[in-house]
């Protein structure tokens, strides 16, 4: 847990430590119980985002002394953890890293697999996955002159998602 200036879920833990998923999970859940995380979201049944509480920033701070300096403090962020623990799936957390302008869905989904050749998703999954953002304020549709076909932009919700996004991704 050296690298969590962020809450994640125990998959980004795993892979940001290369550790098997199923172990992370039960260790998280341990780390959990032993009050050095907390989650934000308990009521979520998928992509539960854990935070080191005050105990587990003093036992982060005893590893990052041997290891390099000791780390700051630092708040939780003020974001929907409900909102944000149900985009953290792969359609949708890549549709909201995709946007950075105005975009129709089958523009998102080609910039989307330009990015990763491997990612399965259709212009239809990326209409669906948009309806449900913009229902949940994450994105708003925006009408550019006489445009047969919606674009979609981010709210500021929607950009500080991306942010935490972005972040989680650079730790993966």
């Amino acid at each position: 847990m050296a690298c969590m200036s962020q809450p994640l879920t125990a998959k980004q833990i795993a892979r940001m430590t290369r550790i098997a998923f199923d172990a992370c999970r039960d260790t998280v859940r341990d780390l959990a119980g032993r009050g050095c995380l907390v989650c934000l979201n308990p009521g979520a049944r998928r992509s539960r985002l854990y935070w080191t509480t005050p105990l587990g920033d003093a036992c982060r701070s005893r590893f990052c002394k041997a290891a390099a300096g000791q780390p700051q403090g630092h708040p939780v962020p003020q974001v929907d953890w409900n909102l944000y623990g149900s985009v953290c799936f792969s359609h949708r957390s890549v549709v909201i890293m995709t946007l950075a302008e105005p975009m129709q869905s089958a523009a998102v989904k080609r910039k989307a697999r330009a990015r990763d050749p491997t990612l399965r998703m259709s212009a239809n999954n990326v209409r669906g996955v948009m309806q449900f953002l913009a229902a949940h304020g994450v994105v708003r549709p925006v009408r550019l002159g006489k445009k047969a076909h919606v674009r979609y932009e981010l709210t500021d919700t929607g950009r500080e998602i991306q942010k935490l996004l972005w972040r989680a991704e650079v730790f993966a």
